[in-house]
């Protein structure tokens, strides 16, 4: 966590499994980005997600559409 505290770190992405020595490391590197003011993801979906997020914002892509829009299919 020493990198996260020493503004090293702009992004974190952790995921965990059910080992209780991982859940508590995670716990307090959430909570030292979230102090921090980083971005988090606990999930590779979600990194995903927010990998194509941020893809989108340096293209300048970025709109407002309705969900319809997005997913006509499932009108």
């Amino acid at each position: 966590m020493g990198r996260i505290e020493a503004g090293d770190v702009q992004l974190v992405i952790n995921t965990v499994g059910s080992d209780p020595t991982a859940v508590r490391d995670s716990a307090s590197i959430r909570r030292t980005a979230l102090l921090r003011g980083i971005s988090y993801f606990t999930t590779v979906a979600a990194a995903r997600a927010g990998a194509g997020a941020i893809r989108a914002l340096q293209s300048e892509s970025i709109g407002v559409r309705s969900l319809q829009e997005i997913h006509p299919e499932r009108e």
